[in-house]
């Protein structure tokens, strides 16, 4: 029997509507159980939270305007170059920290974008089988720990499912990424097993990646209605998707079935998944032309040589990225001598940074009203993009991240978060401004993320039925309030605006 006051299982990007629909028609049945017995609930995310940014907010606590961290590669303060930002980089601690301090007996076991806390009251298993590491190797505390379980258990046999469909995404690939994924939940759900065995713990956290990787590669053969859907491949391989959240609750099974009676369980899921419909791969263009519309200026060099480069071959153009380091491939050319630059972001949002005098090296837009006036402007101009197969707008919101937040990174964010509209594709787009921006998606991920996910919570004391929804930097306060700790979060919260 497993000893564990509170275990908490994080199925990354698990998506809630999925859960429901399979458990409902008997496909989860072990999640399935859970709904019946235990008390269910919403976990949105934050306005302006991105998907790579989650997952800090939750362990923290905190905003992104205080943890520090919206995406792998951000840029150098005081500098337009870009460096990789690790989880040791990050300027809050885990909440479980906290609990170590007070006593408490703490098991991690893959927790997504963590990092090793040192003289901790427990074990640290991270990135053995992530789905964005924030490493390249298992780490652990004790040291020592991170090759007992990869003697016992092996490495991650997956690796990065990026890569895999990248080189294969046929019906070989993906069946190989399958099986490789569900191979893997067996293998995380026997090494928390050995985690636990070594209990009793206050508290265990275990987290499954899978649902996430399954997600990005495989949704179009899910979804009749995507674009790339092809009812062929779909009858030889059936749903991998659907295959992949089978496996994950045949583990939860497991897990529950060793489970003490007296334990309470929480299992969340940070972000949902659906169709990867992004604008995010035509910013760039639509900010260099609206730039070009504002100050009367016509194609530049720089312009002429994307468009030569579109014009090569797709495998050309990959074998040429792969000679490009990602930090001088991200880095605009021209971003010094404008008003406002993209920065990186994820496929779920864009990113719009100013070029702020005292922040930027050559900044020339004042703080206070001229920043707020540009803001507003390109709020506008983006608010006018169309998308042309739908005729919807574009964009759903721009939001702007000053207002939003408070927090010592706070300049270290974009200034702009833009929110797609991601009913449907977005290859084809239109305003007076920026004229006609025709391109079909570079990128292979045909599932990406969705702002909501869900938690449920089964236990002695803890009555079935639903609950309010709460935000992603409530769960870390909740987990600890549960164990009697108190979590100080100050300055992590959202601002309270009507905007917010």
């Amino acid at each position: 029997m497993s000893i564990a006051k509170l275990l908490v299982i994080g199925l990354d990007s698990a998506d809630k509507d999925l859960m429901l629909h399979w458990a409902a028609d008997g496909s989860l049945p072990h999640f399935a159980r859970l709904l019946e017995s235990g008390a269910y609930g919403e976990i949105h995310a934050a306005p302006g939270e991105t998907a790579g940014s989650i997952w800090p907010s939750i362990n923290t606590g905190c905003s992104q305007a205080v943890h520090g961290y919206y995406h792998d590669w951000q840029l150098k303060p005081g500098s337009y170059e870009y460096a990789r930002i690790r989880p040791s980089d990050f300027k809050a601690a885990p909440f479980w920290e906290t609990l170590s301090l007070a006593g408490k007996r703490i098991a991690i076991i893959d927790v997504p974008k963590a990092s090793i806390s040192d003289d901790f009251n427990g074990v640290q298993i991270l990135d053995w089988g992530n789905h964005d590491p924030g490493y390249e190797q298992t780490r652990s505390f004790p040291e020592s720990l991170a090759q007992t379980i990869e003697s016992r258990f092996g490495r991650d046999p997956v690796g990065s499912c990026d890569k895999i469909c990248r080189h294969n995404a046929g019906a070989v690939g993906l069946t190989a990424l399958r099986d490789r994924l569900v191979k893997r939940i067996g293998i995380k759900v026997a090494i928390i097993q050995y985690v636990l065995d070594q209990g009793p713990w206050d508290l265990a956290i275990g987290a499954f990646a899978d649902l996430h990787c399954a997600g990005h590669q495989f949704w179009h053969v899910h979804d009749p209605h995507h674009p790339r859907f092809d009812p062929d491949l779909a009858r030889r391989i059936g749903n991998p998707l659907k295959d992949v959240y089978m496996a994950l609750d045949r583990g939860m099974g497991d897990l529950l079935a060793k489970m003490d009676p007296s334990s309470r369980l929480l299992v969340f899921s940070d972000l949902g998944m659906g169709p990867n419909y992004s604008g995010t791969f035509l910013l760039r263009d639509i900010v260099r032309r609206l730039y070009a519309h504002a100050h009367k200026r016509g194609p530049t060099a720089v312009e002429a040589l994307r468009w030569l480069w579109r014009k090569l071959p797709r495998s050309a153009r990959l074998r040429g990225r792969a000679l490009i380091s990602p930090i001088s491939r991200d880095i605009d050319l021209e971003v010094k001598g404008r008003d406002y630059f993209v920065v990186r972001s994820t496929d779920d949002s864009g990113a719009i940074r100013i070029n702020l005098h005292g922040r930027e090296p050559a900044g020339h837009i004042t703080p206070g009203r001229e920043y707020d006036e540009l803001c507003d402007v390109i709020s506008q101009e983006l608010a006018t993009i169309v998308n042309l197969e739908t005729g919807e707008p574009l964009i759903r919101r721009v939001l702007k991240i000053h207002h939003l937040y408070e927090g010592p990174c706070q300049h270290d964010l974009p200034d702009l978060h833009i929110v797609w509209n991601r009913d449907a594709p977005i290859r084809k787009i239109y305003s007076p401004k920026i004229g006609l921006i025709e391109r079909d998606p570079e990128y292979h991920r045909t599932g990406d993320h969705r702002s909501k996910g869900f938690f449920l919570t089964i236990g002695p004391g803890i009555r079935r039925g639903n609950l309010p929804p709460i935000s992603s930097v409530d769960l870390a306060p909740d987990i600890c309030a549960g164990l009697g700790v108190t979590l100080e979060v100050d300055g992590s919260r959202l601002r309270s605006r009507p905007d917010a």
